[in-house]
């Protein structure tokens, strides 16, 4: 049962050329609750006007052929208005992510349905956040059954991490052995500690973002030149974009 609706409520999901909120949407699904009780669903699929990056591709199965006959967001932008003008909005991290895409597409035409200063947002991923406690105490909890006395705290921190861990491992005996695989494992497939540098399904290395987002490093050196000794990006990721330099150049 929904809470009382004071005006339609749409639930709603994005499926998208990249990571950035200036990306494009390939696919809109979106239902939505009227305060009467009743639905209505939108289903689209859109040619971004772009080729899809393979990484995108890995994530949602959405290919350039698929969209190559399909509208762009400009030719449905009138329909699009329609069904989101004077709605409130939710879905699984859609503040962060979805809700500002969506508004950069609308801004593109200049239409302006979704008005954040009016427009109510609701975000399962953040009463998760909120009420399933993800940090150390709440992990020392799930895992060990135990309570973090002087938490935050050096020592108490560290002592909890390490009860954790060893909890994990044989919680999980499929997690990988040894270190540098767990160290990949956690890296999710980015290079160094930052996700500004990605290994794509072929085993390259391509930047994560910006204006050669999906491109191999190895093409753009003069990029990485620059963002290693001249950026002023957070000195982990220069680190990495120095080494990588250093081996392509």
């Amino acid at each position: 049962m929904l809470p009382r609706l004071e005006r339609p409520l749409i639930f709603f999901d994005l499926e998208t050329t990249g990571v950035d909120v200036r990306d494009r949407i390939i696919e809109l699904y979106a239902i939505k609750y009227h305060p009467d009780g009743s639905t209505s669903e939108m289903h689209r699929f859109f040619n971004p006007g772009m080729p899809i990056p393979p990484e995108a591709t890995e994530v949602h199965g959405i290919t350039d052929e698929m969209v190559a006959d399909k509208p762009g967001f400009a030719n449905l932008v009138n329909e699009l208005e329609d069904f989101f003008s004077d709605c409130d909005l939710a879905g699984y991290n859609v503040r962060r992510f979805d809700v500002p895409l969506l508004i950069e597409e609308f801004h593109r035409l200049r239409r302006y349905p979704i008005r954040v200063r009016d427009t109510r947002v609701i975000d399962p991923y953040v009463i998760f956040q909120r009420m399933e406690r993800r940090d150390l105490s709440g992990a020392a909890k799930f895992y060990c059954d135990m309570e973090v006395t002087n938490a935050h705290s050096a020592k108490a921190d560290v002592e909890a991490t390490l009860a954790v861990f060893k909890a994990q491992l044989q919680r999980y005996p499929d997690l990988p052995g040894g270190i540098s695989a767990l160290d990949a494992f956690v890296g999710e497939g980015f290079v160094g500690y930052d996700t500004k540098f990605k290994i794509n399904r072929e085993g390259r290395v391509v930047f994560n973002f910006g204006k050669y987002f999906g491109k191999p490093v190895a093409d753009h050196p003069d990029y990485l030149e620059w963002i290693y000794k001249e950026s002023d990006m957070p000195v982990a990721v220069r680190s990495v974009a120095g080494d990588l330099w250093k081996r392509v150049r």
